[in-house]
């Protein structure tokens, strides 16, 4: 199908978009380019693309995914990216650090984070970092609280791919919303993080507290 434009945006199919992802670099930038450049792709063509075989329509989906909801918040937008995460159609990490803060925490700041919770159980690591990543929309408003009880839940996961995540969303976390709750976080539960977490939750610390929790 041959797309067609309007204020600056394509109207287009899966197949079509993917022909454009195949023309760039194939990283994150450009993924964002082809994102806004089908903007209008609809709902059952986007579906099509994050429940591809091929790991760039995945990324462009996810990226199509952000866009619709800083438009219009909508919760079909996050059940439908939670959908495919809890199928296990994430591989890379980078689709959970690109969406899970706009598209699972923000909607949740001010409301239950009984939902949080919940993707903190999950069976699947990669949701289990969305868990964690989501939180960050919570450390953003200055709330260390929620950040941190998820931490708590996560801190003993020896799955490289939460622990990570819990590096730097708890270095973020003192930055933005509190440095003494994340040092009493460390002093109570840092021990449990992998070094290399640990390396980064503290990386914005006084020198003199960064080795001591380092320690």
């Amino acid at each position: 199908m041959t797309g067609t434009r309007s204020g600056g945006r394509e109207s287009a199919d899966a197949e079509a978009v993917l022909a454009a992802f195949a023309r760039t670099s194939g990283d994150v930038p450009a993924a964002r380019r082809v994102a806004r450049r089908f903007a209008d792709l609809d709902e059952g063509e986007r579906s099509a693309l994050l429940w591809s075989e091929d790991a760039g329509a995945r990324l462009v989906a996810v990226l199509l995914l952000v866009q619709a909801m800083r438009e219009r918040a909508d919760p079909e937008l996050t059940d439908e990216y939670l959908a495919a995460a809890k199928a296990e159609r994430f591989e890379d990490p980078v689709l959970v650090d690109l969406a899970a803060e706009e598209l699972v925490g923000a909607p949740l700041v001010g409301a239950s984070t009984g939902p949080l919770f919940a993707l903190a159980k999950s069976d699947v690591a990669m949701v289990r970092r969305i868990a964690v990543v989501a939180t960050l929309a919570f450390a953003k408003q200055g709330d260390a609280e929620v950040p941190l009880a998820i931490a708590g839940r996560l801190v003993r996961e020896r799955n490289e791919v939460v622990q990570s995540a819990l590096g730097w969303v708890l270095r973020d976390t003192g930055k933005r919303a509190s440095e003494a709750a994340l040092v009493a976080f460390l002093e109570r539960s840092g021990r449990f993080l992998t070094p290399a977490a640990r390396s980064t939750a503290t990386e914005h610390l006084p020198p003199a507290e960064r080795d001591r929790l380092r320690g």
